[in-house]
């Protein structure tokens, strides 16, 4: 009889070893306390010792991601970075990605957004560790929430004039909805706007950058589909990489529109939902 952490709705039955996995971060890989667990760890160190590629696909920087998955899986793993603006491969894949937002645009977006509402919290990324905001400069305060020091921070001019690649937006707990529906009519056809954290937290990229697409031209290089990719996810930034790949898969405490196009469904992100499908997985290639 399962544990109770491990009473699973639907899991795949994994016939044959996947193309690939791509797993999401934040409330998927990593636990509520922004933690990754070392049975999700250990099991995703053992698919790269299968020689099975493993993209982490996030919302976040390069900065924070190595904050919290080390340097061993950061090194080892490829990364779609800030919702696919950017992505690097490591082997056996290989090839980058790099989607800047229309520069004759970003402007007038940044402005929209503290004209509707000055008290939010901006981040305009350039490289994933460089970064424009409107946010004080304390040190403490920003290397607990962005992971950086001083010298990777610029004015929000300064980052503007040097093709950022997302605009990140934090409601400090409120809706954004208002922001989001007005940026998206003005600007819908050159922008992304994907929301998060019901909607407390947008993600502004350029419309030619997405997870699915970003995971698409990383796997290219070794010819592998988008079917044969095992994914995992927990929110709305997540929908379109669940919808393109073949073996998709939700954690319990996904979102009701995650819940809706998985085809599989685990444990929760803090009873190590990953963990389970993935040692399921490797028994199977033991047979």
């Amino acid at each position: 009889m399962c544990a109770k952490n491990e009473r699973i709705t639907k899991l795949p039955s994994f016939d044959q070893p996947p193309g690939a996995i791509a797993i999401d971060l934040d409330g998927t890989l990593l636990n509520s306390q922004t933690q990754l667990s070392e049975r999700n760890c250990v099991a995703v160190k053992r698919c790269v010792r299968q020689s099975i590629p493993v993209i982490m696909a996030t919302s976040r920087p390069a900065r924070t991601v190595r904050r919290f998955l080390g340097d061993e899986l950061v090194n080892s793993c490829s990364l779609i970075l800030m919702n696919g603006a950017l992505a690097r491969a490591v082997p056996p894949l290989s090839g980058f990605v790099r989607e800047a937002l229309p520069s004759a645009i970003t402007g007038d977006i940044v402005n929209l957004i503290l004209d509707m509402d000055p008290k939010v919290r901006l981040v305009v990324e350039l490289d994933g560790y460089e970064f424009g905001t409107n946010m004080p400069l304390d040190p403490d305060m920003l290397w607990k929430i962005n992971a950086a020091t001083p010298d990777m921070v610029l004015s929000l001019k300064q980052a503007l004039a040097r093709m950022p690649t997302k605009i990140a937006v934090d409601g400090l707990g409120h809706d954004l909805s208002a922001v989001a529906g007005k940026i998206s009519r003005k600007f819908g056809d050159l922008v992304s706007v994907i929301p998060s954290n019901e909607t407390k937290f947008l993600n502004i990229i350029s419309v030619r950058a997405s997870k699915p697409g970003a995971l698409r031209q990383l796997l290219h290089s070794q010819e592998i589909s988008l079917a044969n990719v095992v994914a995992f996810g927990d929110d709305i930034p997540d929908v379109d990489m669940l919808t393109a790949c073949g073996i998709s898969i939700a954690v319990a405490n996904s979102v009701s529109e995650v819940i809706a196009v998985a085809k599989y469904h685990t444990a929760s992100n803090d009873d190590d939902g990953v963990a389970i499908v993935l040692e399921r997985m490797l028994k199977a290639m033991e047979k």
